[in-house]
């Protein structure tokens, strides 16, 4: 099975500032649909940067977040990443989510998981 890398998410308390830094820093675009007030997306056209805050997560440290695989069919990963020893089942994502699933690696890191793919 082929799988795409489409995006990687920090937690920040600062996550306008660190937008502002990758457009400047790395040439990144923000995405035309990032909220008001919110999670700010940057790009450099192939993988999408979510740059979420950590305010009112209480305990939740700034740092890498999760990543997420765009793949060709999820019900095929299902099986094999229960014999990889991932640590969590792929699990339905809620419906305000852009990822359809989540699964966790064996150390327990989120994966996101989409069949459509995000927009970048």
């Amino acid at each position: 099975m082929t799988a795409k890398l489409k995006h990687l998410a920090i937690v920040s308390d600062q996550y306008t500032l660190l937008e502002r830094f990758y457009q400047a820093m790395f040439g990144m675009k923000s995405s035309p649909d990032n909220p008001p007030a919110g999670a700010v997306v940057v790009s450099d056209g192939y993988v999408g940067l979510n740059i979420n805050p950590r305010k009112g997560k209480a305990g939740r440290q700034a740092g890498l977040d999760h990543f997420g695989f765009e793949v060709e069919d999820v019900a095929a990963l299902r099986n094999a990443c229960q014999q990889a020893n991932a640590s969590t089942d792929v699990d339905k994502r809620p419906p305000n989510r852009e990822a359809e699933y989540r699964v966790h690696d064996p150390d327990g890191n989120p994966i996101d998981l989409s069949q459509h793919g995000w927009p970048i």
